[in-house]
């Protein structure tokens, strides 16, 4: 199989694999039980246009009536306001890959709440069967610089939540404490709520071709529950509406997208009965302008006598998608992290580019060497590829003769060309099948470091200043593109020529314009890849003209082209041995005596 046909195989094969999965993800993963969606009686969600009018409050009477305390620690700094009683922002402090350019030109700390409205503000709460007003005003106590306290009385009940800074990185723990003060039973359960919205131009990343771009603000739900884990897109969730999951095994209730999450977590998994996700669309002035992404961790039901309490204690984990903080806090909370298909492999290789950055402090640095490494490893594999490759582009005189004389028949051209194959002892699978076996590697370092949130605003050298961004001037992908058009003119080929020229030419244009809008940390990679893969490649085709027998038998097939038969047979020797030259000296005698 020669070299062209080998990469519209492995994009073949990378398609086929891809669809399967999408079709997987979307189609055959567990949807949770619809009859017990229906019997959790999940209320529906909040439409985003009904925030333009606030019920109850004026505006004037909100920016009377507004307070704002915070909770600090070295790595963030969370405010809650009193309106609502949710998070007003989240500010990511003390580390500078966090700091964004504000419209005004500064450099503030990322704010990983993107809600303004009170009624969608994160780790909001209410309670099923009595409800609290959207724009519920909570009295507010500033604890200590730690710790926030909130109460509200209202319906015949008192509510007291407590948020605490926790002791790993980006947690912060509600206590809620409800208090029956009705003289009465009241039925009711905690409802948890997290928010996100996107625009339209923050999921498309700024790409006009959308499937090339893995934007940072592809957004999604998550919930864990059980074994599963429940991630979708805002198409799924628009197109099938609020949808409830899980049935007492309830684990992580989450918004995402690649980098920042807010994850809900019930402190015992066991209390926590169902999660509920759901995505709207937002419109202005009659056009899409972005999603309201929506998950709802829910408790139990409970019946509560006159003066009855119950608590509930909630982790809430909001913050990037570090990998040692998420396993930090525990509760599955590492499920945020989406590796993909091959989500072990990727797991791995995330760790091992962590571990070389230990050592080199520039992460474009580490993963050149990981790169390395990895070549190194799959070296057995890529060697035997390349081998095949080096035999095959020692054929390509005779097959570019072969092409001449059957243009017009390509059956007696292929078979011509396996029958040279066969001869000089050449699998043309060799050079295909070992890719296939690395394809799993690859794809999962291409997830691996598409999320990685170590690369997040983290330099290399010169203009690119952030790895998790693509290249500003398109240097990489450029560059990418030229070493793809020379490996492709140093690959042999049995395409006519007019195929090989599209060929030489349209792979390497279209992986660069894929390129132009992946994070250059991915670009650095392949185009590490390429150079080690033209050098091995190289390597292998000057170890092979070294060899005598190779070499010997590349000479006996010049000596008989000379021949007129018209067959592919007579065009080949019959053997690639030395003892071809006998047969030949007999033939130049018979001539003598005639």
């Amino acid at each position: 199989m020669d070299a062209n046909k080998r990469s519209l195989t492995l994009v073949a094969i990378a398609g086929i694999v891809g669809v399967a999965y999408y079709f997987f993800a979307q189609y055959m993963a567990p949807e949770g039980d619809p009859e017990a969606a229906e019997s959790a009686e999940v209320s529906e969600a909040s439409s985003p246009e009904e925030a333009t009018e606030p019920a109850g409050l004026t505006d004037d009477e909100r920016q009377a009536l507004r307070q704002v305390a915070t909770v600090r620690t070295d790595l963030y700094e969370a405010e809650l306001q009193n309106i609502g009683g949710g998070l007003r922002s989240f500010r990511l402090i003390g580390d500078d890959r966090f700091l964004e350019e504000s419209e005004a030109g500064e450099r503030v700390p990322h704010d990983v709440v993107t809600t303004q409205f009170e009624r969608f503000a994160p780790l909001r709460m209410d309670l099923g069967e009595i409800g609290i007003p959207d724009d519920a005003v909570w009295d507010l106590e500033q604890v200590s610089e730690r710790e926030v306290r909130m109460t509200w009385e209202g319906e015949g009940v008192r509510v007291t939540r407590s948020f605490l800074a926790g002791e790993g990185p980006y947690q912060l723990w509600s206590t809620t404490r409800v208090v029956n003060e009705a003289n009465f039973e009241r039925t009711t359960r905690l409802e948890m709520s997290a928010w996100h919205y996107v625009t339209r131009d923050e999921e498309s990343g700024g790409s006009f071709i959308p499937f090339a771009s893995r934007s940072p603000g592809i957004s999604q739900a998550v919930c864990v529950y059980g074994e599963e884990t429940d991630r979708k897109a805002r198409d799924k969730l628009t197109e099938e509406g609020r949808h409830g999951y899980g049935q007492g095994d309830v684990e992580v209730a989450a918004v995402e997208n690649v980098y920042f999450t807010i994850a809900m977590a019930a402190d015992d998994p066991a209390n926590a009965a169902r999660c509920a996700m759901v995505a709207e669309d937002f419109e202005v002035d009659g056009e899409e302008h972005g999603s309201l992404f929506r998950a709802d961790l829910i408790y139990p039901w409970i019946e509560l006598d006159p003066g009855e309490e119950i608590t509930y204690r909630t982790l809430a984990y909001v913050g990037p998608k570090d990998r040692d903080a998420l396993e930090t806090a525990g509760h599955s909370l590492p499920e945020m992290v989406d590796l993909g298909f091959f989500s072990a492999i990727a797991g791995q290789l995330a760790r091992f580019l962590h571990f070389i950055h230990e050592f080199v402090p520039n992460w474009g640095l580490a993963i050149i060497l990981l790169t390395l490494m990895i070549r190194l490893a799959l070296f057995p594999l890529t060697n035997l590829s390349f081998k095949s490759m080096a035999r095959m582009r020692q054929l390509k005189p005779e097959i570019d003769k072969l092409n001449e004389r059957f243009k017009d028949d390509p059956e007696k051209k292929g078979a011509a060309v396996m029958e040279l194959y066969r001869k000089h002892k050449i699998n043309p699978l060799g050079g295909c099948l070992p890719m296939v076996f690395q394809l799993p590697v690859f794809w999962a370092l291409y997830t691996s470091l598409s999320t990685n949130i170590e690369l997040y605003h983290m330099p290399f050298a010169l203009w690119w200043t952030d790895l998790s961004s693509p290249d500003p001037y398109f240097v990489l992908p450029l560059m990418l593109g030229a070493l793809m058009h020379l490996q492709q003119r140093l690959s042999p080929t049995a395409m006519e020529p007019a195929q090989a020229k599209m060929m030489m030419w349209m792979m390497p244009i279209m992986i660069t314009v894929f390129m132009l809008f992946l994070p250059s940390g991915l670009c650095l990679y392949m185009l590490t890849n390429s150079v080690l893969g033209i050098a091995q490649q190289k390597f292998n085709e000057y170890r092979l003209n070294q060899e005598p027998a190779v070499a010997t038998s590349e000479a006996g097939g010049d000596a008989d082209d000379d021949g007129d038969d018209e067959g592919p047979e007579a065009d080949e020797p019959d053997s690639d041995r030395p003892q071809k030259r006998r047969p030949r000296r007999k033939r130049r005698v018979r001539r003598g005596r005639a």
